[in-house]
């Protein structure tokens, strides 16, 4: 758990480490300094100018490793800055392409993790009012079955995640926007490396209330019954749970001159639950509760499962190692340039 912790906070720590070794090559070079002036002392009335042109290079020499080091510092940062305008640069470009490929979408329906209240409130703040039989029976029919899809693959990816494939996210990804794809893929890798399965089967939908903004999305709050198994594999199954029935908020569209429909974000109607814990701290859209208990799986599961989080936990690793090399080769590269 610690070498876990160490790793997870290597920028923070890798920027310790960094500031002590200039530091300590900065205070080394100017005692190194200072005792070669005293040394240089031979007596007579040179040796006042000697200690003085001693002194003035140790000084000078002291300005150099400080400047050095800043610059150091500065680089790194830099650095760090950069990884961070990159990642928000990836989930704008993201934002962007399903902006531009759905007439309608707004940049607030695409917010991950959204809880229901800010969901309430975005509707509210663009005047969009969910109504009984704002859509016709047979688009509800392609709505649901776009949702039991998208839910099965879920599932199917986190098996498949499970089985070390690398194609694990293709049937999924085709299914839903570009923002959530992106959101699901976190949420696939992080049930995978703990030994958690989440098989959702749906059998029957409708659709509570909708509207459709535009020709191209519809926003639908979701109500189905089937078949949701969240198990814990690696914790003795004491946090599973199943449940029969469920509503969501789902945000539905279509690419411009497209006639399928994908999902562009799903806002989950019920607790967020992991390891018994309530995560999402708010009002659930159903009635209907979850049961928590001993669900089991085969034998076969448990030793992938098992095998998973160690291979999860060796690549991330080795991913943070690689990282740390970059970035000391990097600061080796600065300082030779600095020389």
């Amino acid at each position: 758990m610690e070498r876990y912790n160490l790793f997870k906070h290597w920028k923070l720590t890798l920027t310790i480490v960094i500031a002590k070794v200039l530091t300590y090559q900065a205070a080394f070079a100017s005692m190194g300094s200072t005792g070669g002036g005293g040394s240089s002392s031979t007596g007579g009335g040179g040796s006042s100018s000697s200690t003085g042109s001693s002194s003035s290079i140790s000084g000078d020499h002291h300005t150099s490793d400080g400047s050095r080091a800043v610059l150091f510092v500065l680089c790194f940062a830099g650095l760090y800055v950069l990884t961070i305008i990159a990642g928000i640069a990836v989930y704008f470009y993201r934002r962007f392409c399903d902006l531009k490929a759905v007439n309608g979408l707004a940049a607030w329906m695409l917010t991950p993790n959204m809880k229901i209240k800010d969901f309430k409130r975005g509707l509210k703040n663009a005047k969009i009012r969910l109504e009984n039989n704002a859509v016709d029976d047979q688009l509800v029919q392609n709505l649901i079955d776009t949702y039991a899809q998208a839910q099965f693959a879920y599932g199917q990816s986190i098996r498949r995640c499970f089985a070390d494939s690398s194609h694990y996210m293709n049937r999924l990804k085709s299914q839903l926007g570009r923002v959530f794809s992106s959101t699901m893929r976190t949420e696939i890798i992080a049930k995978a490396s703990k030994g958690i399965i989440d098989d959702v089967v749906v059998n029957h939908g409708r659709v509570v209330s909708a509207q459709r903004v535009s020709p191209d999305l519809i926003i639908a709050k979701v109500q189905v019954r089937g078949l949701d198994n969240e198990v814990n594999v690696l914790s003795d199954f004491n946090s599973s749970f199943q449940r029969q029935q469920w509503i969501d908020y789902v945000v539905f569209g279509r690419e411009k001159g497209s006639a399928q429909w994908k999902i562009y974000n799903i806002i989950y109607g019920a607790h967020f639950h992991l390891n018994g814990e309530d995560f999402n701290h708010q009002q659930s859209l159903d009635s209907s509760e979850y049961t928590e208990q001993q669900l089991t799986v085969s034998p076969e599961l448990v030793k992938a499962a098992e095998a998973c989080k160690k291979r999860f936990s060796r690549r991330q690793n080795i991913t943070v190692l690689l990282r740390w090399a970059v970035i000391i080769l990097g600061i080796l590269f600065i300082n030779h340039i600095l020389g």
